[in-house]
């Protein structure tokens, strides 16, 4: 299969600028000069269709508004302008779209995020200064507000989950400046260890990924490479939970593929599979989660051999679903028939579609265009910026000097030929 992609609108290179700032050093209490390489982090699409909502590396929020004659014939590509932005005083790790988010309606361009010592924020996509709600994630002894490394909110907005060390926490939309309603503790407590043991209640670690099936069931992966299954939208306890590195539900003579860390999670549209990114590693792993879980396949031949988080999507088919992802070679593949095929699967179809690391890769919910946004922190640029989980740098020197420096988003077109 040969996919032929165009791009119809970007940021150009409005973002590719290296620039001075002045910036705290907590290290050492003083005041020094570093260099900010912007790229971009992650990208999503608003449910209609109609905005992107990006996240960089100078912790700022950016809603994009796709033009609506971005496929009418025309000069390509369109310059792609931030519609509204907001500079978080603190490292985001993580921001989530409202499903209800309709941009004729301005009261639900809602995005949830996260921020380092700060309470949990729903504001206004299209006016940022405008604060829906806010929401204590804190902890119960000492009040000091805890860290969320993932946020999904529920199939009908109604609640949210937050992900966080050792503990998801569900949260009422509607019950701002509240608590969690219900939390699941993921690990025992040094109380609970000294008096029962170490006996698992989950899956352990940082909750890095969350993802929720068509049918109600939430996904969480941990930085421990482990995955528990929620029935209810997260609002049960975990039903089963299993570890990548676990050889006993792997096909026979295959191999564990080595990662360290969950970054990505995706159900098929079928809720049958679970699809699952990781950290330094360059396979994408397909799980099926019906009755016994099982490892089906892996994707290999990614490009991911980096601590950066690269991003994937799932593509409904007539007769299955794909897989997009992007590496850190600046080339976006495809797999085709995910789960269909047992054992090692080699990309279907790549595309050079940017000259830096790939860092989401995310259809539209139409699937009429593609974006994807691209770059990765290099040498000279020191900021103290991005969340501790997260630890995004470069994957080798010798890369980046091959490299151009690629900090953009970009929309495509993909068509296909045989």
């Amino acid at each position: 299969m040969f996919l032929t992609p165009a791009c119809v609108a970007n940021t150009g290179d409005t973002f590719d600028t290296t620039h001075e700032v002045n910036r705290e050093d907590t290290t050492t209490g003083g005041v020094g000069e570093t260099t900010r390489n912007n790229y971009f982090r992650e990208v999503q699409f608003s449910p209609d269709g109609t905005s992107i909502v990006t996240l960089n590396n100078d912790q700022t929020l950016r809603t994009f508004i796709l033009p609506p004659d971005l496929l009418d014939d025309g000069e390509k590509p369109r310059q792609l302008q931030e519609y509204a932005a907001f500079r978080s005083p603190a490292s985001i790790h993580s921001y989530a779209i409202h499903p209800a988010y309709a941009l004729q309606d301005p009261s639900t361009t809602l995005v949830l995020h996260a921020a380092t010592d700060q309470p949990l924020s729903l504001r206004n996509s299209l006016d940022y200064s405008t604060i829906a709600a806010k929401y204590n994630n804190t902890c119960p002894t000492t009040e000091a507000h805890l860290s969320s490394y993932s946020l999904a909110f529920t199939k009908d907005g109604g609640h949210f989950i937050s992900g966080g060390n050792n503990q998801l926490s569900l949260f009422d939309c509607y019950q701002g400046y509240s608590d969690a309603i219900t939390t699941h503790r993921l690990a025992p407590g040094r109380k609970a260890r000294k008096l029962f043991g170490d006996q698992p209640l989950g899956c352990k670690g940082i909750v890095s990924a969350l993802a929720i099936s068509d049918e109600g069931m939430l996904a969480a992966g941990t930085t421990e490479r482990e995955i528990g299954l929620f029935p209810d939208e997260g609002r049960s306890g975990c039903l089963v939970s299993f570890s990548l590195a676990n050889k006993a539900i792997l096909p026979e003579d295959e191999p564990v593929l080595q990662g360290t860390g969950i970054t990505h999670l995706k159900w098929s549209p079928d809720s049958n599979y679970l699809v699952i990114a990781e950290r330094q590693s360059d396979c994408i792993h397909v799980y099926d989660i019906r009755n016994t879980i099982r490892r089906v396949s892996w994707l290999s031949g990614r490009k991911a051999k980096t601590t950066q988080r690269l991003g994937f999507d799932v593509m409904p088919t007539s007769d299955g679903f794909e897989v997009w992802a992007g590496g850190n070679d600046g080339a976006v593949r495809m797999w085709k028939d995910a789960g269909k095929v047992e054992g090692e699967q080699v990309p279907d179809a790549e595309m050079k579609m940017h000259g830096d690391a790939v860092a989401s890769t995310v259809w539209h919910p139409n699937g009429a265009v593609l974006a994807t946004c691209s770059g990765q922190r290099r040498q000279g640029s020191n900021l103290r910026y991005d969340s501790d989980v997260e630890a995004e740098t470069a994957s080798s020197t010798t890369n980046l000097d091959r490299m151009q420096r690629d900090n953009s988003l970009a929309i495509w077109t993909v068509a296909s030929t045989t």
